[in-house]
């Protein structure tokens, strides 16, 4: 063992006493300052040293080594109360027996990795950091309020082998939570603790029959919109269902071709490439049935570009009339879902602006991502990984705000006038 300065550690109330080397942690021996008063009485100097040991507290890693402090604790009686007392250790934290910078460093570290990963690294229990992990979520929990959309998007993702429900700010592309399910109770619970709810105009959603009641129960005064892209994939599953139709008519090699021509038919007609226009043309002029599939799915597509609500309900009705023959039966779903939500599906053509979820494919994205690196972990984790660790987008007020205004005033600027958290930012995602 050597002696080395005191500074060498950076915490300037501890003495250095010497330090040991090993491959994968350093071990340093330090003596904790003596106390200036009776910690039970407050009287001054009227106590006496009484037994010592050597505690460890973990620290934060140098060099790639784990380090340890072995701290000197001494017990000292007090001569004026009679208590024998343990002082308390100053830039530490005696519940997980590590220093505060160390505890900072696993908050912040239990979000971006893997617990086994932050606990090999800093020498620490693995229970231990998932501890720190739960109340640093807890207090985030508490605090984190997002701003109330005018326009929310609720949309749905299969995490951990459930779906669960994904609810955005559309006109600020933000995160705003995700639920545990997508179920009715839970979706109407999480809507009524809505901040100011009444300022949702909009409400765009899948074709989800439960997310439609419990939109009306708690925001009657929002329109609902069914996002497009859910619609128009039902026309390309149609499509899919004629071409897998075709292959009892094939031989093993056209079949193998067909399926892997398969992304060919599902473009729409204006991204075809010359080359593939001539593979397209290929399978349409054998199979009629083909091509009637395919131009009925561009009809139905090119129903969503109309600039009016009568035009579009319009082509709509044209487009159930003119279903090609002998296919009712693989339209028919698509054909159902029309019935069933076409208040919602051209409510579309009466916003301000275009209404869809498609940027919630940043959220699967990110939220696979987030999966991969940390298996097994519970939804909670998941959760909280996603809602605290990803940068949020914040708005400050425009107007110049007063030193002297108060909240307690009634004139001046309003409290609005605070910087607003929108949610997750994903739009750089």
């Amino acid at each position: 063992m050597t002696s080395l300065p005191d500074n060498i550690l950076h915490l300037p109330e501890y003495h250095v006493l010497a330090t040991k080397m090993e491959e994968h942690d350093l071990h340093y021996q330090v003596e904790a300052p003596e106390p200036l008063a009776c910690e039970e009485c407050g009287v001054e100097s009227e106590f006496v040293r009484f037994g010592k040991r050597d505690v460890a507290y973990r620290d934060l890693p140098i060099h790639g080594r784990r380090v340890t402090l072995w701290v000197v604790r001494r017990r000292y009686t007090c001569r004026a109360c009679g208590r024998t007392f343990r002082p308390a250790l100053p830039e530490m934290v005696d519940d997980h027996r590590m220093t505060r910078r160390l505890y900072n460093h696993v908050e912040k570290e239990a979000f971006n990795h893997p617990y086994a990963y932050v606990a090999d690294t800093t020498g620490l229990d693995e229970k231990t950091v998932r501890e720190i992990f739960k109340k640093k979520a807890e207090f985030l929990a508490a605090w984190h309020r997002f701003e109330t959309p005018r326009c929310l998007g609720i949309d749905e993702l299969y995490l951990n082998r459930r779906y669960r429900c994904i609810l955005t700010n559309l006109e600020e592309r933000t995160l705003l939570d995700l639920l545990a399910t997508r179920r009715q109770d839970v979706v109407t619970n999480y809507l009524m603790k809505l901040k100011d709810r009444q300022k949702v105009e909009i409400v765009s959603m899948d074709m989800w029959k439960p997310y439609r009641r419990a939109v009306q129960a708690v925001l009657p005064q929002a329109r609902i919109v069914v996002d497009k892209f859910h619609v128009v994939r039902m026309a390309n599953e149609a499509l899919e269902k004629v071409r897998k139709g075709l292959r009892k008519k094939l031989t093993s090699n056209q079949r193998r071709t067909l399926k892997g021509d398969r992304k060919i038919l599902l473009k729409r007609a204006h991204d075809v490439s010359d080359r593939e226009r001539l593979i397209m043309e290929t399978w349409t002029g054998a199979f009629p049935q083909l091509l009637a599939a395919y131009e009925h799915k561009e009809r139905f597509f090119h129903i969503w570009d109309a600039t009016t609500r009568r035009d579009a309900e319009k082509a709509l009705t044209a487009w159930i009339d003119d279903i090609p023959q002998g296919q009712k039966e693989v339209w028919k779903d698509l054909v159902s879902a029309i019935s069933g939500w076409h208040e919602e599906m051209l409510t579309y053509f009466e916003t301000d602006i275009p209404i869809t979820n498609a940027f919630t494919e940043s959220i699967n994205r990110l939220a696979k991502d987030k999966n991969r690196d940390g298996r097994g972990y519970s939804f909670e984790v998941m959760r909280a990984r996603m809602l605290y660790t990803t940068k949020h987008k914040k708005k400050a007020p425009t107007a110049k705000v007063s030193p002297f205004y108060k909240k307690t005033i009634g004139y001046g600027l309003p409290d609005f006038a605070e910087e607003l958290n929108y949610g997750v930012d994903l739009s750089t995602i």
